[in-house]
């Protein structure tokens, strides 16, 4: 028989002593790629520039944190946003950026979405229980928060502008308008074109407003309105138990009708009843002309709030 040299028994000695280590070595390996895995869907960050459209479209979710939008005047998207324990999905193209946060394990903790996009883009942004600003896109804004505040500014053609239980907040705007809110105020401030405000238990106050066509109602808060009336226009306010101020440049021609149930009249402009109206009686109901009383239609109601109808000192178009 055949002896093997003692140096091959030593060599196969030495190969297998090696590839114990390497076992347990592809083995720590998985290991802390698992953990690597794990710690990526426990704290997820995105941070990058890239070249965008400026008539693309913006697309961002959150749950727990504030969603904020820049416009600059670049041709590029840059997104900043983290979350502590969640996951972010995103889709980032020259023409579409589109980013969501989603929860792991039922949980994202702390985080945050902040976006740079070029003037122009059209925006869609919602939180769950933070806060969404979006600013100077001069573009279409879809905002919307159930608990936090919203506050879009500089915005065109179609903006909505919701949340539940926050304020709202809207500026430098034209188009389609439309607010709404739960427990919220709402404030919009030179808006032009069709605007329509909603609350249940906040104020509705639209200053510096240029539209044909305006409708705002709330249950427990008050209406203000300082803005033109349109010769071809409709404007109609509704409170329950909040009080209702009109602010109606002094050579508007309208058709005003007014009714308030446990409230008062108190009108800067002279007031003239129709034959057969009497200013005593529950409801109270008038119907009053202002100017000549052409075009325009105004409508002002209030269950147990007064009724202010105040000069506008701007002049109207």
């Amino acid at each position: 028989m055949h002896r093997l040299p003692s140096s091959l028994f030593a060599l196969a000695g030495l190969a297998v002593a090696l590839s114990l280590p390497r076992t347990a070595s592809a083995q720590s390996d998985r290991n802390r790629e698992r953990e690597r895995e794990e710690s990526q869907d426990a704290q997820s960050r995105v941070d990058t520039t890239f070249s965008f459209t400026r008539t693309g479209t913006v697309e961002l979710t959150e749950i727990s944190g504030d969603v904020i939008v820049n416009a600059w005047d670049r041709n590029e998207a840059r997104v900043r946003a983290y979350a502590e324990r969640g996951r972010i999905r995103s889709s980032l193209s020259s023409s579409r950026l589109s980013l969501e946060i989603e929860p792991v394990r039922g949980r994202v903790g702390d985080s945050k979405v902040e976006v740079w996009v070029p003037v122009g883009a059209r925006v869609t942004a919602r939180s769950t229980s933070g806060d969404v600003t979006v600013t100077g896109t001069k573009a279409q804004v879809d905002a919307r928060s159930t608990s936090g505040d919203v506050v879009v500014t500089d915005a065109t053609d179609r903006v909505i502008v919701e949340s539940v239980s926050g304020d709202v907040r809207a500026s430098q705007l034209s188009g389609d308008i439309q607010s709404e809110s739960v427990s919220g105020t709402i404030e919009i401030r030179d808006a032009t074109g069709q605007l329509r405000a909603e609350t249940t238990s906040g104020d509705v106050s639209l200053l510096g407003v240029t539209s044909r066509s305006v409708y705002a109602t709330t249950v427990s808060g008050e209406v203000e309105y300082d803005g033109t009336i349109d010769a071809n226009g409709r404007y109609e306010f509704h409170a329950h138990s909040g009080d209702i101020r009109l602010g109606i440049p002094e050579s508007a021609n309208a058709q005003l009708s007014v009714e308030t149930f446990s409230g008062s009249l108190d009108s800067e402009f002279p007031i003239t009843l129709p034959p057969g109206q009497r200013s005593t009686g529950r409801p109270r109901r008038f119907e009053l002309t202002l100017g000549n009383g052409s075009g325009a239609r105004i409508i002002a109601e209030s269950f147990s709030g007064d009724i202010v109808l105040a000069r506008r000192s701007r002049t109207t178009r």
